[in-house]
């Protein structure tokens, strides 16, 4: 499969599962369900695009670029805000290093990608940070954005990048 095309796929497959309002249900941790609110901004143009990478003297990575071009934004299970280009502006962390871009933020968690990586040929860029974090401090998730994308939407919204396989002990106490 062609770099990117898991992009249009995921979020096809997540809005033909939208119901009529917007919401989506879904079952997480413990039983948990919930009815959550989806919603997805126009796409960006491919002029758009050029323009921040110019401005910005990086090169975005083609999986993100193909999901601005579906939809530049999007607000996921309505803790999950994927941002349009012009919130890539407007939430410039000035503490993150040149070439990096928080491009979600997820409760108390940014997602950010590292163009300096992706322009090396590394495909794993996606970096996690906390509310706090310097980027020094942050967890590289080890995965591109479709990927990360693509699972946490099979994750219905969970952090499945926090998950350890020796969780019997949360379980057992939080039922």
């Amino acid at each position: 499969m062609e770099e990117g095309q898991l992009v249009r796929k995921t979020l096809k497959g997540i809005k033909q599962r939208l119901n009529d309002d917007g919401t989506i249900t879904v079952q997480q941790e413990a039983g948990a369900i919930f009815k959550l609110h989806c919603s997805f901004q126009e796409p960006a143009t491919k002029e758009q695009i050029k323009n921040f990478q110019l401005v910005y003297d990086c090169i975005l990575p083609q999986d993100y670029q193909n999901f601005l071009l579906e939809n530049n934004g999007a607000r996921i299970f309505e803790d999950l805000d994927l941002y349009s280009l012009e919130e890539l502006i407007t939430f410039k962390d000035i503490n993150l290093p040149e070439g990096c871009f928080c491009i979600a933020s997820f409760l108390d968690t940014r997602i950010v990608i590292d163009t300096r990586l992706y322009k090396k040929g590394i495909s794993d860029y996606l970096f996690c940070l906390d509310s706090t974090e310097s980027f020094k401090d942050g967890t590289n998730l080890n995965t591109n954005f479709e990927l990360w994308l693509d699972r946490l939407i099979i994750a219905q919204g969970a952090k499945y990048w926090e998950w350890s396989n020796s969780d019997s002990f949360y379980y057992r106490w939080s039922l």
